[in-house]
């Protein structure tokens, strides 16, 4: 059982004693409660009395040194003395007390070159802000420029092509078979048939032609034999008779 001596017990509370704040206490299965800071076991009676010695606060500077916890992520420990600490802001080296770091942390020396470190660290972040606007309108130049540089070789390539093809545009310019030889490859000859078909279809179609105009002047005789008969039998062969001896008196 760890007890707490008269040694171990705090001075009169002072300006910045309580800088880091009250520890953190975890209980144990045997009723005790451990300090999660220094890992020293106590009572639950003894936590507050514990809390306020020189040994727990030491061990809470250490932690907090540790694990870069504000404020004292601006310290380290100074490699000369263990029971010393190194400003890493000002270079200053002070007693590792919460009350010295509380007034080296508000004093004006300090507090100046954190403002100094303040606007430095601004600067630099509009300097790569303007860097990354640079760099933007830089890589924004170069591809205007690329395609300025594109247009003029697309332009370029279309007025060849105009003028191989005798100066009109390359969509007037249709594809022509070379000469002999067609695109179908058909060589002339019959699709639906043989020529010696072709010739016997032929034949019969001049049979039929024939054979109708025959047809139809053998109409025609019959036609005009028939007219002859009709006016003959109208007229008469008294009309023939009497015409027959009127020219012949003519003629004496």
């Amino acid at each position: 059982m760890a007890t707490i001596t008269g040694e171990e017990r705090a001075a009169p509370k002072v300006e910045g004693a309580d800088l880091l704040g009250q520890p953190t206490f975890a209980e144990l299965d045997n009723g005790r409660f451990r300090c999660v800071e220094t890992g020293h076991e106590v009572l639950a009676k003894d936590k507050d009395s514990y809390s306020r010695t020189k040994r727990c606060r030491l061990g809470l500077i250490d932690f907090a040194l540790s694990h870069r916890k504000a404020p004292l992520n601006m310290f380290e420990l100074d490699p000369l003395s263990r029971s010393k600490l190194k400003c890493k802001l000002t270079g200053d080296t002070i007693n590792k007390t919460e009350e010295h770091i509380w007034k080296h942390i508000n004093g004006k020396r300090f507090l100046n070159n954190l403002e100094q470190k303040e606007l430095e660290k601004d600067s630099m972040a509009k300097s790569g802000e303007q860097k990354g606007k640079k760099k933007a309108a830089k890589a924004l130049k170069h591809s205007t420029e690329n395609s300025k540089k594109n247009k003029k070789e697309l332009e370029k390539i279309i007025s060849e092509a105009r003028e191989s093809n005798g100066g009109s545009d390359a969509e007037d310019v249709f594809w022509m078979p070379p000469a002999g030889q067609r695109w179908d490859n058909d060589n002339g000859g019959d699709r639906w048939g043989s020529e010696s078909d072709s010739e016997h279809e032929s034949d019969k179609i001049n049979a039929i032609d024939d054979e109708d105009k025959d047809k139809h002047g053998e109409n025609e005789a019959v036609e005009l034999s028939n007219r002859t008969k009709r006016m003959s039998i109208e007229i008469g062969p008294s009309s023939f008779a009497s015409r027959k001896k009127k020219s012949k008196k003519s003629s004496k």
